[in-house]
């Protein structure tokens, strides 16, 4: 009449993903991206996206929300339709920042890059500082606001060719 029963949890479905598991994989694949740029290179692009960050948010904000004029206020479609653009514009934002450095060497090798980097600054002193200064922080946000196409381009080249992009110093 003693018998004693042992019991026993059953086996985990090895098909269950955690939380942990998700996020260690992501962590994966964030590391096996940023491992086709030169590690000097994509630490040095980190001063870079404080810039691109909220230029780029009000950008894509500006833009997304130039297609809700035309939707009447306080109707269900309006709300309904702010929320999706505002996941959207936090969605572009947060690829901007992941895809920026592969975006920035992108721009650096395109023609628009070339153009814009190798114009020659006439006038005054101070007029040329400005001039140079635009010219950098332009090129700066026009690599972040382009990041979500060309970046995952440029790293799918990198991929196919086995590339590691960037130098140790940008001179």
């Amino acid at each position: 009449m003693n018998e004693e029963k042992k019991y026993v949890n059953p086996p985990k479905n090895s098909g269950e993903k955690t939380m942990g598991k998700m996020f260690q994989n992501l962590r994966k694949i964030i590391k096996g991206h940023y491992a086709h740029l030169h590690p000097d290179y994509w630490k040095r692009k980190l001063m870079h996206i404080l810039i691109v960050l909220p230029c780029v948010f009000l950008i894509y904000g500006v833009l997304i929300a130039s297609q809700l004029v035309h939707i009447r206020e306080g109707t269900f479609v309006f709300h309904a339709v702010s929320i999706v653009s505002l996941f959207l514009i936090v969605g572009l934002t947060v690829l901007s920042v992941y895809f920026y450095p592969f975006s920035l060497y992108w721009y650096k090798q395109s023609l628009i890059g070339n153009i814009l980097n190798n114009i020659i600054h006439i006038g005054g002193f101070w007029a040329v500082i400005g001039k140079v200064l635009a010219t950098l922080v332009g090129g700066i946000i026009i690599a972040g606001v382009m990041a979500p196409i060309m970046g995952p381009l440029t790293l799918r080249k990198c991929k196919k060719k086995g590339l590691v992009i960037g130098d140790a110093s940008d001179f």
